[in-house]
């Protein structure tokens, strides 16, 4: 265990409620229903940091690394690599014989091909690229990436499940488009996509996996089930009731302030995961009225987290009030310039708008009910800011559309989200200037330049250290809270999956 993960974030990975699984042979077969939050934006990895994405697709697409228990970087795709002129140089080898759903071999251009468009259009594959000099195929089976400066994120950024790695034809055929046809190379082969229907996702029978055993999301990967339906589901109470009934085998995103009577169905499994997330408002630095910085000192100075997390997520199990960046189970947690979190001062931010000259202009601020807590964290946040002086425009939009939209800055002002974990800092969308909202600010972009380059762990804390610093003074994302992830499943549905933060289900399966 690296020293970034704390005894007590380990500890808090296993914060399990629901009965282990006993040791017993998987069954193979059935259909999988999971209930999802909605339709993702895309389909293609690169295009997007929704995490429903990821959580559908990365069954299809496999990255050169993933993570292991411990959240360190383990080979996927690649067989190993050597680090070589000071770090500056990753000669990555791959794995052999790993055939792709359309029957073809992977070789080092279409990782090379994948990974460079990755670089180009992904958010935490442009952090990474900032430090990338050339890719080089040098045989079918070796890529090697030159980089500027030694790094400590590079295997990080490989094991981002937005990495993916796709057939280079069909990245050379795409462009900045989305990819087509849907290739990858993982235990499960797409098979449909009908919108607000299902994506539906089949057993790939020549799927490649690795020999040894499973560990985090590393090691050997099986596909038990037959298929895996992913059914847009945005009505949370439908959710929880088909899981309930058995309609579904697993629900997303289930209210945690069910969590004391679904606790007590025997039917369902349920466990708490506190490498979760944090709810957040971002606020819009390239166009309209976010773009003032007094403005954005008031809107942060108005707010009283408190009733905000109650409200969106419910049961005070499942939420902490904590000003860091980055969680107190990572070793980045800091408590630099967190006075300004929980100020509950509406008579500073009715200063700080005559100052800045606000004349009642909307804040057009978008929000969608498909993610629960969003809505319900910027309905009370627009009750605290209407108070304090401001006049809020919610737009209720379905989250696809809210993904969409959140690109184009002339449509909103500000936009709801959560902001996951992220197990290296450099990789976390919340510090980043490419990402909608685009923060970008000159120290700051220099800091995180210094620390992608930077690999000790002190040295990179007194980095955030000072990140954050600016992270408030200057009001770069409104963080309301911890939030922690409530996983709810029926008992049939077996595996190791439960214990780990993200979605996955190869090697689940289904007992009946």
């Amino acid at each position: 265990m690296k020293a970034w993960l704390t005894v007590a974030g380990l500890t808090a990975l296993l914060l399990a409620s629901g009965p282990a699984a006993a040791q017993e042979t998987p069954r193979s077969g059935g259909v999988l229903k999971a209930a999802m939050i909605g339709e993702p934006p895309t389909l293609d990895a690169h295009l997007t940091t929704a995490v429903i994405t990821y959580n559908v697709m990365w069954h299809v697409y496999e990255t050169l690394y993933t993570l292991d228990r411990n959240f360190e970087p383990a080979p996927m795709l690649a067989d190993g690599h050597t680090v070589s002129d000071d770090g500056r140089r990753y000669t990555v080898t791959l794995r052999r014989g790993v055939k792709f759903h359309n029957g073809k071999e992977l070789t080092a251009s279409d990782v090379a091909a994948s990974l460079s468009r990755w670089g180009r259009l992904q958010t935490a594959g442009k952090a990474i690229w900032k430090n990338v000099e050339a890719v080089e195929v040098r045989d079918p089976f070796t890529v090697v990436f030159h980089l500027k400066a030694p790094t400590g994120s590079l295997l990080h950024g490989f094991a981002s499940s937005f990495a993916a790695i796709y057939p280079k034809d069909i990245v050379d055929a795409a462009g900045d488009s989305p990819v087509k046809p849907i290739v990858g190379t993982g235990p499960f082969r797409f098979v449909e996509h009908k919108p607000d229907r299902h994506i539906r996702l089949a057993r790939f029978k020549e799927y490649t996996a690795r020999a040894e055993p499973p560990n985090g999301f590393g090691g050997k990967r099986t596909a038990w089930l037959d298929e895996i339906l992913f059914l847009p589901t945005p009505d949370l109470s439908v959710r929880t009731a088909g899981l309930e009934t058995g309609d579904y085998h697993f629900a997303d995103q289930i209210k945690q302030d069910q969590y004391d009577r679904l606790v007590k169905v025997p039917a369902l499994d349920l466990s708490i995961m506190k490498f979760g997330f944090w709810p957040t408002a971002v606020l819009n630095h390239k166009q309209g009225l976010m773009t003032g910085r007094k403005l954005r000192q008031a809107f942060l100075a108005a707010l009283d987290p408190e009733p905000i997390m109650a409200a969106a997520i419910g049961n005070k199990v499942f939420y902490r009030l904590d000003g860091s960046i980055f969680q107190r189970e990572l070793a980045w947690h800091s408590a630099v310039g967190v006075e300004a979190y929980n100020q509950r001062n509406p008579d500073k931010a009715r200063r700080l708008l005559k100052e800045a000259g606000y004349a009642g202009q909307p804040v057009r601020w978008l929000t969608t009910q498909e993610y629960d807590y969003m809505y319900k964290a910027a309905l009370v946040a627009r009750q605290q800011l209407e108070a304090a002086g401001f006049k809020i425009d919610l737009q209720v939009l379905d989250w696809a559309t809210l993904v969409q939209r959140r690109g184009k800055p002339e449509m909103y002002d500000v936009f709801s989200t959560g902001h996951p974990v992220s197990f290296d800092p450099v990789l976390f969308s919340g510090l980043q200037c490419d990402w909608p909202g685009w923060w970008c600010h000159e120290e700051k972009e220099r800091l995180m330049l210094e620390l992608g380059r930077e690999s000790d762990v002190k040295k990179r804390k007194a980095i955030i250290d000072q990140i954050q610093a600016i992270f408030y003074e200057d009001v770069g994302r409104i963080k309301f809270g911890d939030a922690f992830l409530f996983r709810a499943g029926r008992k049939e549905l077996r595996g190791s999956f439960r214990a780990l933060p993200y979605i996955h289900f190869w090697n689940a399966w289904l007992a009946k």
